[in-house]
């Protein structure tokens, strides 16, 4: 039995942990003959080391215990974590997109607005689309949050496991 770390620290441990893990297996998008099967990658990975990192805080560092309350909160607070890392890595590979790419999406979306009849100009859509990494970002974090509720909910009452109560017999 190794001594009591906080749950706030771990977690931290946990969820950049986590996240790094994440933002390797998603560089994998760039290789086309895995690119399709990435995003199964990444769900079995964050479910996995989830439950890895869940149960190691209640059996190494909470002396074999865990209340639904402190499972909610770990896993919570690991999807946080974990979030801010998506986030950052959705702004990074979002502003590593080569400035061609960029123009062919500017010229798409000003047809679009031109072929409804609405004259905008491409200054203005360059001025639109610096925004998307931040709402890119934004999302990201927030669907993060999502699923750490979710995950919080379920893995709350799979790995609990109350301090032993004496015999009351």
């Amino acid at each position: 039995m190794e001594k009591r770390m906080s749950l706030a620290k771990y977690s931290l441990c946990a969820g950049a942990t986590t996240g790094l893990a994440l933002a390797l297996i998603s560089l994998l998008d760039y290789v086309p003959p895995v690119s399709s099967v990435v995003w199964a990658v990444r769900l079995i990975a964050l479910v996995s080391l989830t439950m890895f990192f869940t149960r190691r805080f209640r059996d190494r560092y909470n002396d074999g215990t865990l209340t639904s309350g402190e499972g909610f909160k770990f896993t919570f607070l690991m999807f946080m974590y974990i979030g801010i890392i998506a986030a950052i890595y959705s702004i990074v590979s979002i502003a590593a997109i080569p400035s061609g790419d960029m123009d062919v999406v500017v010229e798409a979306v000003s047809e679009g607005y031109a072929d409804a009849g609405i004259d905008i100009s491409a200054d203005y859509i360059e001025k639109m689309m610096s925004f998307v990494p931040y709402f890119a970002a934004f999302f990201t974090f927030l669907g993060h949050l999502i699923l750490g509720a979710i995950f919080g909910a379920i893995y709350s009452s799979s790995f609990r496991r109350d301090a032993a109560v004496g015999n009351e017999c």
